[in-house]
């Protein structure tokens, strides 16, 4: 088949278009442990903030049992589309104005083998479920969801709730946490934000959310 001038300019732009689409770069990044078999995807321009920066500030905790925990940590690592914020931004519970995602596996110590529960998971940062109880007064809080995850490498529970810090700000929490299948390991997804910036960027969030994958070792 033969082609006029004019079209095989056409294709020829049509040929570009397709080969700069094609080695265009890829949308996500990804969080990625191999040998505990978990990964977990978020938008590319976001920023990561490395184990060796949250491990540091992990080491200057004085909390009972902190050391320990520091020590039995496989693999942590947090993204946050602010480029000003570090690893004490992860690791503290004040209300970030944009989103932050920390992602950690850790080795259970001997004494937590046999005493991690579906409510242990759901406390792992607040206690949740006194809250609920009503056990220990609670600020103002609200569960918007609670639910059994289910993955390969083991299984735990995904909550979403919101509080009020004591400076009157709302915060919202997303949080998967999964107990590997010997019980020997922890998966934890943490996702926070205060409530306006969870509300507006709800649907990314849940993306990322989703995205966490516990294959196991």
């Amino acid at each position: 088949m033969l082609f006029t001038k004019k079209a095989r300019r056409a294709l020829s732009l049509i040929l570009a278009t397709v080969l700069l689409t094609s080695c265009a770069a890829p949308s996500k990044i990804y969080l990625t442990d191999k040998e505990d078999g978990v990964f977990l995807s978020a938008p590319r321009a976001w920023h990561k903030i490395s184990q060796l920066s949250l491990g540091a500030q992990e080491a200057t905790s004085t909390a009972t049992g902190a050391a320990e925990r520091a020590a039995s940590v496989n693999w942590q690592e947090a993204v946050t589309p602010s480029a000003s914020y570090t690893a004490k931004d992860v690791l503290s519970l004040k209300t970030p104005d944009q989103p932050i995602v920390y992602v950690r596996v850790r080795t259970l110590l001997a004494d937590e083998v046999n005493s991690i529960s579906y409510n242990s998971l759901r406390d792992l940062i607040l206690p949740v479920t006194e809250w609920v109880n009503g056990t220990v007064k609670a600020p103002v809080f609200d569960i918007s969801n609670d639910e059994e995850k289910v993955e390969k490498g083991g299984r735990g529970v995904h909550t979403v709730f919101d509080f009020t810090q004591t400076d009157g700000s709302s915060q919202t929490v997303d949080q998967t946490a999964i107990l590997s299948n010997d019980h020997s390991t922890i998966y934890v997804l943490i996702i926070r934000c205060s409530t306006s910036c969870y509300n507006k960027q709800r649907v990314a969030l849940e993306q990322i959310a989703t995205s966490f994958t516990v294959r196991g070792k």
